[in-house]
């Protein structure tokens, strides 16, 4: 039997699809309400609003210190008008994904990718 390796966050992607017209607006509201998100919730780590170049979608990413931390902040997401929102943008869809980052890697002054956060891990087997 293997174990997983010890996940470094929670990664929570929310992409949007919307009119060309309400991209910006969307994205706005969207960078304000993770502010929000943020004041009140010390698990949330970081946030990436993107706007794709075609003007059709907007992507929130959010990352979480843990699983834990994102079922945590749950209360806070049901007092969000999350309806309200994707009808005053005109929203056409709206697709859901979460991941567990097992490893995060970013560029250093060597030029060399370097594990960003927490040691590798390895996997075990019985």
């Amino acid at each position: 039997m293997s174990a997983i390796p010890q996940a470094l966050w929670f990664t929570q992607m929310i992409e949007y699809e919307v009119p060309s017209v309400c991209q910006q607006a969307l994205a706005e509201a969207l960078v304000a309400r993770s502010e929000a998100l943020a004041a009140r919730c010390e698990g949330l780590q970081g946030v990436s609003i993107q706007a794709s170049d075609d003007g059709s979608r907007v992507l929130q990413y959010l990352q979480w210190q843990s699983r834990q931390a994102w079922a945590a902040a749950a209360v806070y997401f049901v007092e969000e008008p999350f309806l309200d929102l994707l009808g005053q943008h005109q929203a056409r869809g709206v697709n859901f994904a979460a991941y567990q980052t097992l490893r995060s890697l970013v560029r250093a002054a060597d030029g060399g990718l370097h594990c960003q956060v927490g040691e590798p891990q390895a996997y075990h087997g019985a």
